[in-house]
């Protein structure tokens, strides 16, 4: 009987999933939902790429002052990084953006040696910087390796 009772169960609960699967596949989302979507990624995505550069510019200010740390201006330039990446349309932009990110790490890791030699920072600090700097170092040349083979 339980047997009975459980096939039946089964049986019963099978049309459920399947007409969803195939409600999925005849429904399609409207164009105008779509590119409404798209729009206000668009806006969400230059939203966020202006708050980071803001806190890349807080963060900047505190760390040169003595007030912040290295850590929070890495992790904002690198956030910074990768919403511009998202953003970005054509390799030759993102090679510009790797460009600018590792001058930028080449600042931040200059500052870092001149904090060391003032007695104000260590060289633990400038070693993660160059790491993170020679990190994005590759992907810069990874991008134009891929760009100059067509994007593949």
């Amino acid at each position: 009987m339980r047997t009975l009772t459980l096939a039946l169960t089964l049986a019963a609960a099978a049309p459920l999933t399947a007409p969803a699967d195939a409600r999925d596949k005849a429904d399609p989302p409207r164009k105008e939902s779509v590119e409404e979507s798209a729009k206000k990624v668009k806006e969400l995505q230059k939203e966020r790429t202006a708050v980071l550069q803001k806190l890349v510019d807080q963060a900047t200010t505190q760390y040169e002052s003595g007030r912040g740390s290295y850590e929070e201006v890495l992790e904002a330039r690198l956030q910074l990084l990768q919403a511009e990446l998202d953003v970005a349309e054509k390799p030759s932009d993102r090679v510009a953006l790797y460009t600018k990110a590792v001058d930028a790490l080449k600042a931040y890791e200059e500052l870092a040696g001149a904090q060391v030699k003032a007695g104000r920072g260590t060289s633990a600090a400038v070693l993660k910087i160059k790491a993170r700097r020679l990190e994005v170092e590759i992907q810069l040349e990874q991008t134009k390796i891929k760009d100059a083979k067509g994007g593949k």
